[in-house]
C-alpha cells in the first residue's frame, strides 16, 4: 500500500470519538496519509517539526476558507483577510512585533491569582449537590473571567463580545462545513466586527488603561496596525483566548477523573506537579485537531510531491503521540518531563502568541479542581463533537465531594 492509499477517515464520525489509536497505527505504519477529502496529511513529529520550523510551507490564507465555501464580501473571509493565522512573511512579522509589544504590558503570572480566585467560586456552584457540569459552568466561564482581567475591558463590554460570538465560532474552519455553519458565521463576524468598532472609536477617543488602547498606541519602527488589522486582532484573541481553552481545561478535567492515581498526585503537591499536568492534557488532548500549512513553491518532501500553494495538513494527535518523542504516549502522565513542548501551540514563526496566557489558565485550573474537589468522577460519558476544528467534548458531568471552602 503507498502512503497516498493511506486513508484517515475523517468524514467518519466515530472517528473524532478516539482519533488516536488509528492515527497511531496509520503512522507507525505509514510516514504520511491522505484524508479522506484528498488532502495530504503529515503525521510523525520529526516530518511535522520539519514543517513548522523551515521554510517550504506558510500558512494558509484566504484559499483556506475558499475551500470552506466563503466568498469576497462575506463577514468572515473579509475577517480572514486581516488575521494574523493568514499572514506570512513581512506582513505577519510587522503585527506580530506590534502585538508581542502591547500584550507585555500585562503580566501572565500576575494573573494566577485572580484565575486561581476565579477557579474556586465557580467550583463552590456545585458544592452543594456535589455535582458539576464542568464544561459550561467551569472550563468556559474560565478563561472568560481571565480575559476580562488581562484585557482590562468593561465586564459589559467582554460579556457583549462574548454574546455576539458565540460558541463553536472555529466551526467554520473545520473539515466539514455546512451552509448553516457559513450562514451563522458570517452573522457572527458581522456583528462582532461592528461591536468591536465601536469600542476602538471609543477608545481613540477616551484612551484606558486596556489591551485594546494599548493596540491602538503599538508603534514600531513607525509602523502601526490599521483599523481593520486591530479590529480583527482583538476579537482574534478575545475568542482564541476562550474557545480553545476552554476546551483544553475540560479535557484536562476529563482526564483527571478518569485517572483517579493522577488527581491524587496533582493533589499532594499541586505546585510541583500543576505545570507538567497541564503540558499533559496539552498534549494529549490538542485544542486544534489539525493545522493546516501550503506550500511556498514546487518541491518534495517527507516521500511527497508537491505543487506551488498545494495545502498539507498536520493532525496534530499523531506528533503529539509519536513515541519517537515520549515513551508509552498513549498513557496519560503528569510525571511527564513539562520542558518537552508537544505541538499544540505550534512551532516556528506562527508559534501561538497566547500560549503563556493559556499555559497559566490549564495549570491553574487544574491545580483548583483537585484542591477544591476530591473523589472526581464522571457521572456519564461525554461525548466528542464530530467534524469541528477545536476538540471539545459536548459536556464534562462531574460528581465530587467538596474539600475547600478557600
Amino acid at each position: 500500500m503507498s502512503e497516498q492509499d493511506v486513508i484517515i477517515p475523517l468524514e467518519d464520525p466515530t472517528w473524532w470519538q478516539d482519533p488516536y489509536p488509528i492515527l497511531g497505527r496509520i503512522r507507525d505504519a505509514h510516514r504520511t496519509g491522505l484524508t479522506d477529502a484528498g488532502q495530504k496529511a503529515i503525521l510523525r513529529w520529526e516530518d511535522a517539526e520539519d514543517l513548522l520550523k523551515g521554510d517550504a510551507f506558510e500558512n494558509e490564507g484566504l484559499e483556506y476558507i475558499e475551500r470552506r465555501g466563503f466568498r469576497p464580501g462575506d463577514a468572515l473571509y473579509e475577517w480572514r483577510r486581516h488575521s494574523i493565522g493568514a499572514l506570512n512573511g513581512a506582513d505577519h512579522a510587522r503585527i506580530r512585533a506590534l502585538v508581542s509589544r502591547a500584550l507585555t504590558h500585562r503580566s501572565v503570572d500576575g494573573l494566577r491569582e485572580r484565575i486561581r480566585g476565579h477557579a474556586h467560586n465557580l467550583l463552590r456552584a456545585g458544592d452543594d449537590q456535589g455535582e458539576l457540569e464542568a464544561r459550561t459552568q467551569f472550563a468556559t466561564r474560565l478563561p472568560f473571567l481571565t480575559i476580562v482581567d488581562f484585557l482590562g475591558i468593561e465586564m459589559s463590554e467582554a460579556a457583549t463580545i462574548a454574546q455576539k460570538m458565540g460558541a463553536g465560532s472555529a466551526d467554520a474552519f473545520g473539515p466539514k462545513v455546512t451552509q448553516e455553519i457559513r450562514d451563522k458565521a458570517n452573522d457572527m463576524f458581522a456583528t462582532i466586527m461592528e461591536f468591536v468598532g465601536g469600542l476602538y472609536e471609543q477608545r481613540r477617543e477616551e484612551p484606558r488603561d486596556d489591551l485594546l488602547t494599548a493596540l491602538i498606541q503599538a508603534e514600531e519602527g513607525g509602523d502601526r496596525l490599521s483599523h481593520d488589522e486591530l479590529i480583527v486582532l482583538f476579537t482574534n484573541i478575545f475568542g482564541g483566548a476562550i474557545e480553545t481553552t476552554a476546551s483544553v481545561i475540560a479535557s484536562g478535567i476529563y482526564e483527571l477523573a478518569r485517572h483517579p492515581e493522577q488527581a491524587a498526585l496533582l493533589r499532594g503537591d499541586p505546585e510541583r506537579f500543576k505545570k507538567s499536568a497541564a503540558e499533559e492534557v496539552i498534549r494529549h488532548r490538542p485544542g486544534f485537531y489539525a493545522a493546516g500549512k501550503k506550500a511556498r513553491h514546487s518541491h518534495s518532501a517527507y516521500g511527497l510531491d508537491f505543487k506551488e500553494g498545494e495545502p498539507i495538513s498536520i493532525l496534530i494527535g499523531g506528533p503529539n503521540r509519536d513515541p519517537s518523542r515520549w515513551n508509552d504516549p498513549n498513557r496519560f502522565d503528569i510525571t511527564r518531563d513539562a520542558r518537552i513542548w508537544s505541538l499544540t501551540f505550534s512551532m516556528g514563526e506562527h508559534f501561538c502568541l497566547g500560549q503563556a496566557l493559556a499555559r497559566a489558565e490549564i495549570q491553574e485550573a487544574m491545580a483548583a479542581l483537585v484542591e477544591h474537589c476530591d473523589e472526581i468522577e464522571l457521572t456519564e460519558e461525554p461525548s466528542w463533537l464530530p467534524h469541528v476544528m477545536v476538540n471539545r467534548l459536548e459536556s464534562v458531568p462531574l460528581r465530587y465531594s467538596a474539600r475547600s471552602t478557600d
